[in-house]
């Protein structure tokens, strides 16, 4: 069996169990990315015409869903590795 393939025991009900741990591994790169692209890039710039000189720049800092997928992630990988996948435990 090759390594990418996922064996039977990972073929569970979980978002991302279909794809390969190359493919994991791909879009957990690019989620990472983007988390940064979205820290760190304005996604709106702008500046005052009435001479004063003023700007103004806003940037995109949700990146809740983005963390949450490579955390969903991260656990699929760690659970094919043979890792205990630790979830938080709540207190209500």
């Amino acid at each position: 069996m090759a390594l990418s393939q996922p064996s039977a025991d990972h073929r569970r009900m979980g978002l991302y169990s279909h794809l390969t741990t190359e493919q994991l591994t791909a879009r957990r790169d690019s989620y990472l990315a983007a988390i940064d692209a979205r820290l760190t890039g304005p996604t709106q710039a702008s500046h005052s015409t009435d001479g004063v000189g003023a700007r103004s720049v806003q940037f995109n800092a949700d990146t809740t869903q983005l963390r949450r997928a490579v955390d969903d992630i991260n656990a699929e990988l760690a659970q094919r590795n043979g890792q205990a996948v630790r979830k938080p435990i709540y207190l209500v």
